[in-house]
């Protein structure tokens, strides 16, 4: 029987392990109104140079909104995000928020209204 041949196995056990585990290469905020009638805006972000915006969903009071990234700004200091409409033909919101922790909490801006918001990881 040969000596090594646990540890053999438990480190190939620990590679399957690590190569398994995602990569970590995307992630995402969630952003939220107070009140009952909540605007919602969730964003996949990717973590390379210029952090892309892959996705957006805009929710005002339970109705989805289509809207597409014109603007954005993302660092460890400032998410600032302006959404226009299809065709671009109408800016829908614009969130301008300051890191708070482990929070971004700010201002958004929709139908000539401003509301407060927090973003979290999500």
């Amino acid at each position: 029987m040969n000596i090594l041949a646990p540890f053999a196995a438990a480190a190939v056990a620990v590679a399957l392990v690590a190569f398994a585990s995602p990569a970590q290469a995307t992630g995402g905020l969630v952003c939220r109104t107070a009140g009952a009638r909540p605007i919602i805006l969730s964003m996949g972000l990717g973590h390379v140079p210029g952090s892309p915006l892959l996705m957006t969903r805009l929710v005002d009071s339970g109705r989805n909104v289509p809207v597409s990234p014109a603007q954005w700004w993302f660092d460890d200091e400032e998410l600032r995000v302006l959404l226009i409409g299809p065709m671009a033909q109408k800016q829908e919101m614009l969130l301008r928020a300051t890191r708070h922790g482990r929070t971004y909490d700010g201002n958004v801006w929709r139908d000539g209204k401003r509301r407060w918001v927090r973003c979290r990881e999500g």
